[in-house]
């Protein structure tokens, strides 16, 4: 059986995925699907989000991980998007699953 690949950040939510968003310089930064999928949309392309680094002003790679609850990451933080007033705010919290 062929599965169909995740393209949108919907499909990464219900895969329970993390988006990896990493920047030549070394800079990375995490994102919970779902949290990016209130802001942006469900049917957003996480490879089309405009993610910046705040070092340098190159293109970011943006990957997908797929998270397994036995195995979750210690000690990874979250920049988590919250819409304030229409502009986007970003903070940062420890991942919990």
């Amino acid at each position: 059986m062929a599965h169909d690949p995740i393209d949108t950040l919907g499909k990464a939510t219900r895969h329970n995925m993390l988006v990896k968003a990493e920047c030549s310089c070394g800079n990375v930064r995490y994102h919970r699907s779902a949290d990016l999928m209130m802001v942006f949309g469900g049917g957003r392309d996480p490879q089309t989000l405009n993610f910046t680094c705040d070092r340098c002003k190159p293109s970011i790679k943006v990957t997908l991980l797929e998270v397994h609850p036995e195995h979750l990451p210690k000690k990874l933080m979250i920049h988590k998007p919250v819409k304030v007033g229409g502009k986007i705010t970003w903070y940062t919290e420890r991942f919990r699953g």
